[in-house]
């Protein structure tokens, strides 16, 4: 065993975690008790150390986090191994089905000795190394026992007792039962384990791979980058690189947090953060369940009064290792070497990000989450501020007076004068002038993120990026339903009745609500949940994924011809701007179009909607300013795709999913997380227990570039009309070889093929048997055939054919019109309208020409047998999230 130069934390610029502040002598001038109490977590997450009392692993967790074993594990016991996948096989349910299981197989053996449910529960977590840390909390939720709170024996804001009090008296205060705890799952010992197989070190050398090829390419391109596929090619990871904050081997990180809520129909709120591994492969699984990393379930159902105490037992943890460094064996080469964790990005939705990145929230006057220099206008005689660039006519309110704001001077301008903003708010002598330096400066509360080593993260607030999830799929749609539905609050001296974009009401709002719902047989069941009925569900659950892709998949088309032109051509570039935004590639020329998009955009909505009336600037929330930035933070840290809350919204559904003691949901949900880190764990350093996935049907053909032919199979060969042979014929010629058939030739039909990204296409042959109602048509593909250009079409059938030898695997498709050109250009190239052709425009194609699988809809407002396409939006990125159509047998 080799063990490589270790590197300790001098080897890059060690400066204070503020920069340019000094941390003692920010202390030393905070008067405000709040400040102070910030300042103090600040202060122990930058002094951390894995020795702290209070803070520390237990005596045996500490020595193998320090010294980490350097073997793989053996489980050469084939009672052990029989006991681990029993635990692993019964993970989804409870106790007594895994007892039940060993009963059966004693009765069958009885002379195993078969590990109980307690024993391997136990050596599952020996085996992982993966120990939650714990520590009191309020029965409320107001703090955890922590930092200068870890010494009270009750709550500070609530005065519950920190202990149960029943308990207390009963054994005179010798037992002290805590009412509630929470668990931290220590990022450390996460990231040795998953360098203890030589798979699983493999897949973390992506990073260092990736970022090699993308400094070479740089160096040949004087600098340029034509494309955004990563965090990596970011201009701030590359920054970083350069600097050597970052090193070969060392883990690079994202945080994320949100809040959720259990069960729909009673109060179960909770908060959860985890830890996603830049060092994996998007396209290889890093943001499948397997991959990511959950921190800590912090239990409802009140909302965190403190969030600091309960985050303080992990980011204490992540600082000393970031400081002290973290020893990682890799079994791929056998070397010991100490690595430095790199957080690189700290992600939430809005509410959430208020409460840890210590600014204002939407309502300041200082308020973009990416604490550019834009001031808010507020209305006379409120204290609501919003981010309008037009100065409305007749208006002179103090502080915001300022002239109209071309949106291009701030787009780049994020994270100014953060740090000299921090000392103004902290030297404040006392409450008012406090309030008045908070609206002054847009900052609430030092974050405790400020506390980690400089080094080891990007900057602070640079790391608090935008969620393009909440952005797109929630904050901007609810703005322009409630817009065009004559929601949106109306002021006194306003008229609805001047509102000519307000279309969608009474019948016309009735009559699209049903359109929307009768588009669902249209949608393949790949676009995963189809959208509600509006006009019936808007308000009662419409979901993130529900919005997406009504508003940017299905509007264009539905919208058409229902929005006065001028409201729908600026909503169209709109959508736009967002189809290009959930690529997992982003180009620089689309990049560019976006970004000239965007900025039209919002000063082409603010003008026909507001008119530069103070009372509507209510209509122009934050959501439209923080579009401006969402592409210069692509240049800055990647597509927006890589780093959003879709990923922790998986990780909610999945864990919540394991739910199985309704009546004490916290508990059970935290207890599930730390199975679930343990269990992960245990399969990164053993590879061999985890189950096999993507296994091939029976009768399937694997054809090669991820594409497999699926069954079901003609048992006996079908003659092909005169068209086809037609169709085959030319086919037979693109290769320069006769066709000597008769002329009605005999083919084998396949109903299926799965595509490279994850979705199955399906065909006319199949589809057509079924009820109409029954069907979520999967027959409809998008064509990338060499030299021409994109073509949509609908798969007839899918059959096989050998040409000067070769078999080949082929589709016959009937293609659709090439799209109404007026209409692609006035929709800024997103309503795609075309006509379906029949046997009249019958062609054969490689099956490796099909890229997608499509959504061909009915145009409600066009002429008739007009349609329009819908694809799935973000179609790749959900193929990385893991989100693949199951390959079953028919």
């Amino acid at each position: 065993m080799e063990e490589s130069e270790t590197r300790s934390g001098t080897d890059v610029r060690e400066e204070d975690s503020l920069g340019g502040l000094d941390l003692n002598e920010l202390c030393g001038l905070a008067e405000n008790e709040d400040i102070r109490m910030y300042l103090d977590f600040v202060r122990w997450i930058e002094k951390a150390s894995l020795e702290d009392d209070g803070m520390k692993m237990g005596p045996d967790d500490l020595e193998r986090l320090c010294h980490p074993p350097q073997e793989k594990i053996d489980l050469n016991d084939p009672n052990l191994w029989l006991a681990l996948d029993l635990f692993l096989a019964t993970s989804n349910s409870s106790q007594e089905m895994y007892n039940s299981v060993c009963k059966a197989i004693r009765r069958c053996y009885p002379e195993e000795e078969l590990f109980s449910y307690d024993q391997i529960k136990r050596h599952v977590a020996d085996l992982s190394g993966v120990i939650p840390l714990t520590h009191d909390m309020c029965i409320n939720t107001c703090i955890t026992y922590t930092g200068q709170f870890s010494h009270l024996e009750s709550c500070p804001y609530c005065n519950k007792s920190r202990y149960n009090v029943i308990q207390l008296a009963a054994t005179n205060g010798k037992v002290k039962e805590p009412h509630q705890q929470l668990h931290t799952m220590p990022i450390g010992p996460q990231l040795q384990a998953l360098y203890r197989s030589e798979d699983g070190a493999q897949s973390m050398h992506y990073r260092d791979v990736c970022t090699k090829k993308i400094l070479n390419k740089l160096n040949l391109t004087n600098g340029n980058i034509s494309s955004y596929k990563d965090f990596f090619h970011g201009g701030d990871y590359l920054e970083a690189i350069r600097e050597g904050r970052i090193k070969e081997g060392d883990p690079v990180l994202m945080f994320s947090i949100d809040g959720a809520q259990l069960y729909r129909s009673k109060v179960s709120d909770c908060w959860i953060y985890i830890w996603v591994i830049f060092n994996y492969d998007p396209a290889a699984g890093r943001y499948t369940k397997k991959h990511v990393l959950y921190g800590a379930i912090i239990p409802g159902p009140n909302k965190p009064k403190i969030i600091e105490s309960f985050l303080f037992p992990g980011l204490h943890h992540l600082s000393a290792i970031q400081k002290e460094g973290l020893p990682i064996w890799d079994a791929s080469r056998d070397v010991l070497f100490v690595s430095h964790p790199f957080l690189a990005l700290v992600t939430a939705d809005g509410p959430a990000m208020a409460y840890i990145n210590g600014l204002v929230g939407h309502q300041g006057k200082n308020r973009c989450r990416l604490y550019c220099p834009l001031i808010g206008r507020r209305k006379p005689n409120s204290s609501h501020y919003y981010p309008t660039l037009l100065k409305p006519n007749d208006y002179n309110v103090e502080g915001c007076n300022h002239a109209d704001v071309n949106p291009s001077s701030v787009a780049f301008e994020p994270f100014k004068n953060y740090e000299e903003n921090l000392r103004i708010l902290v030297e404040s002598q006392n409450d008012a002038q406090y309030k008045k330096r908070r609206l002054q400066t847009g900052i609430v509360k030092p974050s405790i993120f400020l506390g980690l080593p400089r080094g080891r993260i990007l900057s602070i607030p640079r790391c608090f990026g935008y969620d393009i999830m909440h952005l797109i799929s929630l904050n901007i749609p609810d703005l322009l339903i409630s817009l065009w539905h004559g929601t949106i609050d109306c002021d006194k001296d306003d008229d609805h009745n001047t509102w000519d974009w307000a279309v969608l009401r009474g019948n016309t709002w009735t009559a699209h609500g049903k359109a929307v719902a009768s588009a669902t047989p249209y949608l393949p069941g790949s676009f995963d949940r189809p959208p509600h009925n509006p006009a019936e569900k808007i308000n009662s659950g419409y979901k993130a994924w529900e919005f997406l892709l009504y508003i940017f998949g299905l509007g264009p088309g539905l919208f058409y011809k229902i929005l006065p032109q001028h409201y729908w051509k600026n909503y169209c570039k709109l959508v736009f701007a967002v189809r290009i935004l959930h690529q997992y590639e982003i180009s620089g020329q689309g990049l560019r179009a976006t970004y000239k998009a965007i900025l039209e955009l919002v000063i082409e909505f603010e003008e026909p909607y507001c008119q530069r009336q103070i009372n509507r600037i209510h209509f122009v929330r934050p959501c439209l300013h923080t579009l401006i930035h969402v592409a210069p933070e692509v240049v800055q840290v990647g597509p927006g795709m890589i780093t959003s809350q879709w990923t922790m919204e998986r990780a909610i559904g999945d864990l919540s999913g394991e739910i199985r003691l309704p009546s004490n949901p916290h508990a059970n949900l935290s207890q599930r997380a730390v199975r679930r880190c343990q269990v992960n764990a245990l399969k990164a350093m053993v590879p061999d227990l985890e189950e096999p996935i993507n296994l091939l049907p029976r009768g399937s053909q694997d054809l090669g570039d991820g594409y497999v032919l699926l069954r079901a199979q003609e048992r006996y060969a079908s003659c092909m009309t005169t068209l086809e042979a037609v169709a085959l014929h030319t086919y037979y010629h693109t290769y320069e070889q006769d066709f000597s058939d008769s002329h009605q030739p005999k083919v084998f039909r396949w109903a299926r093929l799965r595509l490279p990204t994850g979705q199955i296409a399906r065909s006319t042959w199949k589809e057509c048997k079924k009820p109409p109602t029954s069907v979520q048509m999967a027959r409809n593909v998008k064509l990338n055939i060499p030299g021409q250009l994109e073509k949509l079409a609908e798969v007839q059938y899918f059959f096989q054919v050998v040409i000067n030898g070769e078999e080949k695997t082929v589709a016959l498709v009937s293609l659709y019109t090439s799209p109404d050109q007026e209409v692609w250009n006035e929709s800024n190239q997103t309503l795609w309208v075309c006509y379906h052709q029949g046997d009249r425009a019958l062609k054969v194609i490689d099956v490796k020409t099909i890229t997608a699988v499509v959504s061909m809809v009915p145009l409600p407002s066009g002429p008739e047998g007009a349609f329009f396409l819908v694809e799935k939006p973000g179609l790749d990125v959900a193929h990385m999230g893991g989100q693949d159509e199951t390959m079953t047998e028919e």
